[in-house]
């Protein structure tokens, strides 16, 4: 009744799903997974101490996959208890696919006793590869990215050279910038201080969620991934956790080069995520999505790694034509 955004509603035959006296209550390490992956589900139930569960199966389907799981003897008087795992095989996607996983637990007959269902983003494993092959110096505080993004077919260096053609940094240094002021192309990926634009962290009350806040990108900018605005859970491991702050963001001439932002709280205030702008002569793509932190934990992120490929093929190439100028 306080959707300032005029959301999809919600119509009375959806609530039977809600107030139901059993629940299954699926957990995914992600909502994003490369094709060639096979995701294990382990599933949850909150039931009634009578309920007989062990008569029930678990069926899941996906795209056009489906299995049939037994189920194991949930603890009596539990409100949650484990029941199932079931290993769930992505299907092969040429592009990025939201697709959802369907769970039903059912009996001999066919007999639903409850649903649920979820939207799994499903990317191309060959969009992990880079397309670019010029030369990227990588420069940052960890240092263990260079390594990591190597792996991704680039051509890393971990220091500029007379080839490099593309910087990715977290702390640029005075040599770093003056090689961006005298042409070159740099992704600023800000997780502190940085020396263009400030970023501030999320907080206080304008950014309070008792409404909403939603987060975008602009869907031109990242071809290679499955951009429906706003932003929902298969980005949960790449979001920002601070905007970028000092930025025109009134000035008309200048929307253009904000290519990602959130609108935060019940006051729907723009804050931006990623923004293009000119540094003398050359070009930068500033963001604060956590993309260096999502490759250096565990595997590497699906949505982060095929966000970092397209921010670099976008700053490269003829599209990137920032109106917005800083004067080192």
């Amino acid at each position: 009744m306080l959707d300032f955004n005029h959301n999809p509603q919600i119509f009375p035959d959806a609530f039977a799903a809600i107030p139901v006296p059993e629940a299954i209550v699926p957990r995914v390490e992600s909502r994003a997974y490369w094709d060639n992956q096979t995701v294990e589900v382990q599933l949850q139930s909150a039931h009634k101490a009578e309920l007989d569960w062990g008569k029930y199966r678990l069926r899941w389907e996906l795209n056009q996959t489906s299995g049939l799981e037994g189920i194991g003897v949930g603890k009596r008087h539990a409100a949650v208890a484990p029941v199932v795992s079931a290993r769930v095989p992505m299907p092969r996607v040429q592009t990025a696919q939201l697709l959802p996983l369907s769970l039903r637990l059912v009996d001999e007959s066919g007999f639903e006793l409850v649903s649920h269902s979820n939207d799994l983003l499903v990317l191309p494993s060959h969009a992990a590869q880079a397309r670019y092959s010029g030369e990227i110096a990588v420069m940052t505080l960890v240092g263990t990215e260079s390594a990591i993004i190597s792996h991704l077919n680039y051509a890393v260096e971990d220091s500029l050279s007379k080839c490099t053609q593309v910087v990715v940094s977290d702390s640029p240094d005075a040599e770093t910038l003056n090689w961006v002021r005298d042409g070159g192309k740099m992704l600023l990926v800000c997780e502190g201080d940085n020396p263009v634009f400030w970023e501030y962290i999320r907080g206080g009350i304008p950014e309070n969620h008792w409404i909403t806040s939603t987060s975008w990108l602009r869907p031109e900018v990242y071809p290679n991934l499955k951009v429906e605005n706003p932003l929902k859970l298969p980005f949960q491991h790449v979001m920002p956790r601070g905007s970028i702050g000092g930025l025109p963001q009134e000035d008309t001439h200048a929307q253009h080069d904000f290519l990602a932002g959130r609108i935060s709280g019940w006051v729907q205030r723009p804050n931006i995520h990623t923004v293009q702008f000119g540094y003398g002569r050359g070009t930068v793509i500033m963001t604060t999505y956590t993309l260096l932190e999502s490759l250096r934990f565990g595997e590497p992120d699906p949505v982060g790694v095929v966000m970092l490929n397209d921010l670099i093929d976008y700053l490269v190439s003829d599209s990137c034509k920032p109106s917005l100028q800083v004067n080192p």
